[in-house]
């Protein structure tokens, strides 16, 4: 593969965090698109110069970019496993290769969405809107779930989560967000008075006391799903 564009993930930086590095090189890269270059005998469907989107998981060949022997941030990348169809995928000729490459984010985002079963009609809240979060707004306006509160600090990423379809965003340092989730989202009953009606909680800040605000907070039978990466144990009380 000759690689036209590789994003960096919150990941790529943070292994230095996680104790990985030190004496153990990581080729880093893994959210990629770029061109075929070439292309071994077995590999059915493609031709040099197709354009990809390149899956990093490890689908037999061992991963790119997270702890494997090979990573995206490089011109050229030898790709294992690819006649298995489950690692390269044609995009269309009208795509930027730079947006190609958010196909592995988006992914994410998308299981993320997948693991919470959210559906249309559901009340749903997503604590964190960087790229993971607004990845699984997209993705659940896309699947007809329009009750989305949107909550960071970020104003400018609020407005993103706005333009893709978030129904309310939510500024935790200027409001009250379990309050403004009870007017979005209605109540419900709890043991400690009334609590926000939502069903679905998506966690993509990384901030370890939005696990504990959720699960202090959140009403009977409501799901969590956790996507950010938290390096360190987060304590819980049940």
């Amino acid at each position: 593969m000759r690689i036209a564009a590789c994003g960096i993930c919150g990941t790529d930086v943070s292994y230095v965090h996680m104790g990985m590095t030190p004496g153990h090189p990581i080729p880093l890269g893994h959210e990629m698109a770029g061109f075929v270059e070439w292309i071994g005998d077995e590999v059915p469907n493609l031709r040099v110069g197709d354009r990809v989107a390149i899956c990093p998981s490890d689908v037999g060949g061992g991963a790119i970019g997270t702890g494997g022997g090979q990573g995206g941030l490089t011109p050229l990348l030898h790709v294992p496993d690819a006649a298995s169809g489950r690692r390269l995928f044609k995009v269309p000729d009208d795509m930027p290769l730079t947006t190609a490459a958010l196909a592995e984010p988006l992914a994410v985002g998308m299981q993320a969405v997948n693991q919470s079963e959210a559906k249309p009609g559901e009340r749903v809240a997503v604590f964190g809107c960087g790229p993971i979060g607004l990845m699984a707004i997209a993705t659940l306006i896309d699947r007809g779930v329009e009750d989305v509160v949107a909550i960071d600090f970020s104003r400018e990423r609020l407005n993103l989560a706005k333009s893709l379809g978030a129904s309310n965003a939510l500024d935790p340092a200027e409001v009250d967000v379990w309050e403004e989730l009870k007017r979005a989202h209605g109540t419900a009953p709890f043991m400690f008075g009334p609590t926000a009606a939502t069903d679905v909680f998506i966690e993509a800040s990384g901030a370890d006391s939005v696990i504990g605000d959720i699960l202090s907070n959140g009403r009977v039978g409501g799901r969590l799903v956790i996507v950010a990466l938290h390096y360190r144990p987060v304590p819980t009380s049940f």
